[in-house]
């Protein structure tokens, strides 16, 4: 009598899965999660896309996000479509994209642009006929000492430049919140001691833009360690 071959089990198809998780999922442990697709979405949510083999498989994502600390959302299972497809492209590149530029370095880079632009501004104005008899007159009717001026614009440069190494260094949350208030404090003192001339307003308009930027990239900054 000839033997019944004995069946070879099949691999199960692999299903597709949404999982939905509260806060931005940071760069450094995209690696995490391989093989899915990393959607970061305007409502501060994270979506992991991708196929799943099995719930043993499933269980193991779940596990690394409770590792991470970060709140489930929801997990869905979804039709694996070309809708989707093209949804988990669009997310690819989406995250890549973001890679490419950490917050911090973002910041710290806008704060280099914006402290070469004071340091310009002053160097053109040692060129200004009179602008020592003019420094006298705003001293005077600021109510405070040249020498006492001279200590400000020095305090303000080197925080400009202290925040070029803070951006950088700084955890996640007092960072945003240093950068948000010394980026104000900043345009104040930039338009507070304005000068009529073209190239200050220019260099102060760029410099203004460029602490926008900074306050408004710190106060939208979200973070899995927030």
């Amino acid at each position: 009598m000839s033997e019944t071959p004995t069946p070879i089990k099949a691999h199960p198809e692999p299903e597709l899965y949404e999982i939905r998780v509260r806060g931005h999922l940071d760069v450094r442990w995209a690696n995490q999660f391989e093989g899915l697709t990393i959607t970061l979405e305007e409502n501060g949510d994270t979506l992991l896309t991708g196929p799943v083999i099995d719930q043993a498989a499933l269980h193991g994502l779940l596990k690394k996000v409770r590792d991470l600390g970060m709140p489930l959302v929801s997990v869905n299972q979804v039709q694996f479509d070309e809708t989707n497809q093209d949804h988990s492209k669009q997310g690819e590149t989406k995250m890549n994209s973001i890679k490419k530029i950490d917050t911090k370095v973002l910041l710290s880079t806008l704060w280099i642009v914006v402290m070469i632009n004071m340091l310009k501004a002053d160097i053109l104005s040692l060129f200004i006929p009179g602008v020592t008899d003019e420094l006298a007159k705003f001293s005077a009717s600021a109510g405070a000492s040249i020498p006492q001026l001279m200590l400000i614009g020095a305090v303000m440069g080197n925080l400009a430049i202290a925040m070029i190494i803070l951006s950088r260094v700084l955890k996640y949350g007092i960072n945003r919140w240093v950068n948000i208030i010394v980026g104000i404090f900043t345009i104040a003192y930039i338009w507070g001691g304005a000068a009529s001339y073209p190239h200050y307003i220019f260099i102060a308009t760029v410099e203004t833009l460029c602490l926008l930027l900074i306050i408004g990239f710190a106060w939208t900054w979200r973070n899995v360690e927030a």
